[in-house]
């Protein structure tokens, strides 16, 4: 059976229109891969043409994510592949594996790769397709090694150092720099004993370095386009604070007080035996200080730590040598030397003692004491000695003691009664042998008158017992 004519022409006609329909579609890419999307996109031609409406022939091609050349790995995490055409036109993205490998499927042409991390470009390169391939796109990721020294250079141990991310992006192409505050914190590191910690794995772009030691010392903003090292100079400082005297002797113990600019005590020290005061790691500001020596304000001033870290200070005190003699002349050792600031021009109102100090073996005490009016007392037994001195510059006195006539009175007219006390006892002590000796010879008379028949038995018997008697309450002799 023949087809009727009307109908072949129909059917050519509807060929015609749905060949011509499917030759002005755009063909599809096909991506294959760890969680990868197929987009729309001009594959066919990449030169702006109409295209061919034949399937392109694809090519298995493999993309490797990277970090930096020298080190430097990326967080896969987060990362976003894709592939644009020469028109720009996006024709596939995806997320890399956990190995950062991208698979995907293209035809032949020329693409850019890009790697962003959100809105951030971290990585991008163009590849040639033309066969199955492995293509590497390392990314922009650094690391950063951060020095933080004092204003001399040298290091500075446990302080910490915050990183802040100064990039806030709005869009791909749209993105703000925080330059009057901070970002957001990557993290924070301590240094090590040579004053280094380091960042590693950032993505490029614009960060703030904070270092902090109770408050904040230094900081430093860097545009992180390579691995790199900075070397942050801290607002800190090694503090040496001297004191000497007037003739440049150094003064020990000496109070020491740092103020900062708010009145605020930042602290109080002695100085050593150097007449120092050290201190590492200090911060560089402006102080006020206040220097007390035995209970008097001997200096007072500002020490600006910016423009100098040494300080030696010359402090009113001056040197006062006092030798003690007594009247003869000798030097008087081992005595007892009180020193006293006169208040008032012309009273003598004592204030507070000073010094208690006692002479060495050549008779002489030392004291340092600011400018001003002083009394000096010596005393030892029964020499005394007073005087007055006017200190305004290192000075040597010598104290001639006299005799202390009331210390010469007492010492002669206290031992008065203990010597008559000492006579009585003695005498009584006397008393008593002259007493035995009384008693033995009448004993020994009596023994005679007897023996020669000049006395009667009787009496001589009554007589003998008293005297035996006698010297044995006495002690002298015992009873027969």
């Amino acid at each position: 059976m023949t087809t009727p004519r009307w109908i072949l022409v129909a059917s050519l006609i509807v060929c015609t229109v749905f060949g011509w329909l499917t030759a002005s579609a755009e063909p599809t890419a096909h991506l294959e891969g760890y969680f990868t999307t197929t987009v729309i996109g001009s594959l066919g031609q990449q030169d702006g043409g109409g295209g061919n409406a034949s399937e392109p022939l694809l090519f298995n091609i493999t993309l490797l994510i990277l970090g930096s050349e020298g080190g430097g790995e990326p967080n896969l995490q987060g990362l976003n592949v894709t592939v644009h055409d020469l028109n720009g036109t996006v024709v596939a993205y995806g997320v890399p594996n956990s190995t950062g490998h991208v698979d995907l499927k293209l035809p032949e042409g020329v693409y850019t790769v890009s790697v962003n991390h959100g809105y951030r470009v971290v990585g991008r390169r163009k590849i040639n397709v033309t066969e199955p391939d492995l293509f590497i796109v390392r990314t922009w990721v650094y690391n950063l090694t951060v020095e933080c020294v004092d204003l001399q250079g040298e290091p500075l141990a446990d302080h910490v150092v915050y990183l802040y991310d100064q990039l806030v992006f709005h869009s791909l192409d749209n993105f703000t720099v925080i330059k009057d505050g901070t970002g957001r914190i990557i993290g924070w590191n301590k240094t090590d004993l040579n004053g280094r910690t380091s960042f590693n794995g950032l993505w490029n772009g614009t960060y703030l370095l904070k270092v902090v030691s109770g408050e904040p010392v230094g900081e430093a903003y860097i545009k992180l386009q390579g691995h790199k090292n900075i070397t942050i100079e801290c607002n800190k400082t090694r503090l040496v604070f001297r004191l000497v005297s007037a003739s440049g002797e150094v003064i020990s113990g000496a109070a020491v007080y740092f103020y900062d600019s708010e009145g605020n005590l930042i602290f109080k020290d002695y100085t050593d035996e150097n007449g120092c005061i050290t201190r590492e790691s200090f911060y560089a500001e402006r102080y006020v200080v206040d220097v007390v020596w035995e209970g008097l304000q001997v200096w007072t001033g500002i020490v600006d730590l910016h423009t100098n870290d040494e300080w030696t200070i010359e402090c009113p005190l001056y040197r006062l040598r006092v030798r003690v003699l007594d009247p003869s002349g000798e030097p008087i050792r081992n005595a007892l030397v009180v020193v006293s600031r006169l208040q008032g021009r012309y009273g003598r109102l004592k204030g507070e003692v000073l010094y208690r100090e006692k002479t060495d073996e050549w008779g002489y005490v030392r004291v340092l004491l600011p400018t001003g009016r002083y009394e000096v007392r010596a005393s030892y037994g029964i020499y005394t000695g007073v005087i007055v001195v006017d200190l305004l510059y290192d000075m040597d006195e010598v104290m001639t003691c006299s005799m202390n006539m009331t210390a010469l009175f007492l010492t002669l007219v206290m031992p008065v009664p203990l010597v008559a006390l000492i006579f009585v006892l003695e005498r009584k002590k006397l008393k008593k042998p002259l007493e035995i000796r009384k008693y033995k010879e009448m004993l020994s008379k009596l023994e005679n008158l007897y023996e020669n028949g000049l006395i009667e038995y009787k009496l001589y018997r009554k007589l003998r017992d008293e005297y035996e008697t006698k010297l044995m309450e006495l002690g002298g002799r015992m009873m027969r």
